[in-house]
Order: C-alpha cells, then sequence, then structure tokens
C-alpha cells in the first residue's frame, strides 16, 4: 500500500511538472509567434514610414537637412555611439535605446509599455527598421520625431541649423528630458562640461548605457 501512494505522488508530481512545462513551452511559442507577426507587419509599414526621410537624405546618400558631418558625429557620441556599424540594436547594451529604437519607439507604438514592448521594439528595430532603412534616413527620422528643430526655436529662437555649437550642445545635453535638464539650468550646464570632457577625450564612456557620462564628472 505504501509503495502505491509513493508511486502515485511519484506520477501527480511529474504529471504536474509536464503539464508545467507544456504550459510555459505553449506559452513561449505564443509569445515568439506574437513577435513575429509585429514584426512582420513593421516590414511591411516600414517603406511607407520612412519614405519621406529617405527622400529628403537622397535614399541615404546624403545626410539630414541642415546637418554638418561634425554635429552628426557629435550627436552620436552622445546618443548611439555604435549607429553606423549596428544593426538597429547595440547587443553590447541591449537595454539602452539606440537611434533606431528611439525611432521605433515614436513610429510603431501608440502607447509603448516597458517589458514586452522593449522586446517588440527591439526585434522591429533589428529585423525591420535596420535592414529596410538607410542610415541617414533613420538619423533624419530620430532628429524629426524627437523635435529637435522645435525645441531649438523653444529655447533659443531659432532654427536647428542656425544654432552655434554651445547651443546646439545644450540641446543634446537635454537628452529629451527639458524637465530637469533645461538649457540654462545647472543640470544642463554640467552634463554639457561632461560632454565637452567626453568629446575631448579626458574621459571615458562606461559602455553605453552609461547616458550620464559618470567618469566625465568631477572626481
Amino acid at each position: 500500500m505504501l509503495d502505491a501512494k509513493r508511486r502515485a505522488r511519484s506520477f501527480g508530481a511529474a504529471t504536474a511538472g509536464s503539464a508545467l512545462a507544456a504550459f510555459a513551452g505553449a506559452a513561449i511559442a505564443a509569445v515568439i509567434g506574437y513577435e513575429a507577426v509585429s514584426v512582420a507587419l513593421a516590414r511591411v509599414a516600414t517603406p511607407a514610414l520612412f519614405a519621406r526621410y529617405e527622400a529628403e537624405t537622397g535614399n541615404g546618400a546624403k545626410l539630414p537637412p541642415g546637418f554638418s558631418r561634425a554635429r552628426i558625429e557629435t550627436l552620436l557620441a552622445v546618443q548611439d555611439p555604435g549607429f553606423w556599424t549596428h544593426g538597429g540594436v547595440d547587443w553590447s547594451a541591449p537595454l539602452a535605446t539606440t537611434v533606431t529604437q528611439s525611432v521605433v519607439k515614436k513610429f510603431y507604438f501608440a502607447d509603448f509599455k516597458p517589458g514586452f514592448g522593449k522586446i517588440r521594439q527591439t526585434l522591429i528595430a533589428q529585423f525591420a527598421v535596420g535592414p529596410l532603412t538607410s542610415k541617414n534616413a533613420q538619423l533624419a527620422a530620430f532628429i524629426d520625431v524627437n523635435g529637435f528643430d522645435s525645441a531649438a526655436q523653444k529655447w533659443f529662437g531659432k532654427p536647428l541649423a542656425e544654432l552655434d555649437d554651445d547651443e546646439f550642445l545644450s540641446l543634446i545635453a537635454t537628452d529629451n528630458n527639458p524637465k530637469d535638464y533645461a538649457p540654462g539650468t545647472p543640470a544642463n550646464a554640467e552634463r554639457v562640461r561632461r560632454i565637452e570632457k567626453y568629446l575631448a577625450g579626458l574621459c571615458e564612456r562606461r559602455g553605453f548605457a552609461d547616458v550620464w557620462l559618470e567618469s566625465c564628472a568631477e572626481s
């Protein structure tokens, strides 16, 4: 009788474990399938979403209007240093947000939420926007959807292309967070100082995720 009870308990535990594993496998398969459909739909939509920016940049042959090569490189050094070489996602810091992922967040989500939203954002950046659009079109879209020109008008009363170098750095230093890092605030001035040290090679970035350039702070 005792052996029978033990066998029954063992069978029950094994059955429960198998059911749990099967459920987990089915759930994972469902998520993968759902995200695969999301990427497929994104690939269909991408050419139309980026048509304007491809036209502005001559299908990637030209930089975004009003930007010099030096200013593009300054922007990327701060926002996405691996931009020219990654396929949409910087896998050295997958939780950080690349230029491409930033555009994906604006174009492909009505209400972005972390978690599964981040997974979908990453997959669309890597498998839809990255392979189907030019780098310069991605940059033009990034500048547009993040409101750089309107911010230049708001803070400095002039178009983005007319900012001087100090004003341009101050605008970049807001990091799309004007509430806490608005031009003219001590926080903005401190981030500009860190960016200047970083660009001059006087300190190093601690990986892509180090958006606040911690090693460039005063020691």
